[in-house]
């Protein structure tokens, strides 16, 4: 599962089997409200495309690509790559202008929420981890209260409310810990009380959110031990 529920690819098989897009004309829309903000724009354009499109390669979006090892494309006319619209909007900057951000992006069809502090997300309306996790579960067979969610950001909160099992990480915000249904400071503490929990729970599937493994994941709670 990538991009925050907006697509589900298939390592083995090497396919696309889910990708939910943002309109181009939506797309505009956000692009335009952010121009008020002084904040980084990357545009995401589908999952067979590796790339983040900026519009300048600016301190922030330097980082960025250095931790995440992607590979960036300047481009000025949004047109010429963004005609079928895009996977998502990553927007960087203070995480107060982030929240002003939000607010003023209301009125938009999109759906916004913060992987992280200084990150807002914008995807496509309806677009979450939840439901994407929901979509992976449903065409795997499995039912979501044999599943256990892992996160540690606002974003991974869609996934705890679905799942029989919710996990927030310690250094989580005290929002998101509270919406998960347990507290644990590491994996290696996930992993002992899985191990008094599992049999009773019938588990099946450990969904890691982005920020704790470096990437989503879906793993069996064997590869736990």
């Amino acid at each position: 599962m990538l991009y925050h529920g907006a697509g589900v690819f298939h390592p083995r098989e090497n396919r696309v089997l889910y990708e939910a897009r943002l309109p181009f004309s939506v797309v505009q829309q956000v692009l335009f409200v952010a121009e008020k903000f002084p904040v980084d724009v990357q545009v995401y354009r589908s999952l067979d495309d590796p790339h983040i499109y900026v519009r300048k390669v600016s301190p922030q979006i330097e980082e960025f690509v250095k931790k995440e090892r992607l590979p960036v494309k300047v481009i000025h006319d949004w047109t010429k790559v963004l005609d079928d619209g895009s996977l998502k909007l990553l927007f960087i900057g203070q995480a107060e202008v982030l929240l002003d951000l939000r607010e003023a992006l209301k009125g938009v069809t999109a759906t916004a929420v913060r992987s992280e502090r200084n990150y807002l997300e914008v995807l496509p309306p309806g677009i979450s981890k939840g439901a994407g996790l929901a979509w992976l579960c449903a065409w795997l067979g499995i039912p979501l209260e044999r599943v256990v969610a892992v996160g540690d950001q606002e974003s991974d909160v869609s996934m705890f409310e679905r799942v029989g099992l919710g996990v927030a990480m310690a250094h989580a915000p005290e929002p998101v810990r509270r919406k998960a249904h347990i507290t644990v400071a590491t994996i290696p503490e996930l992993r002992k009380f899985l191990g008094t929990q599992t049999a009773p729970m019938r588990l099946q599937v450990v969904l890691f959110g982005q920020h704790v493994m470096g990437q989503e994941i879906v793993t069996t709670p064997e590869a736990l031990g």
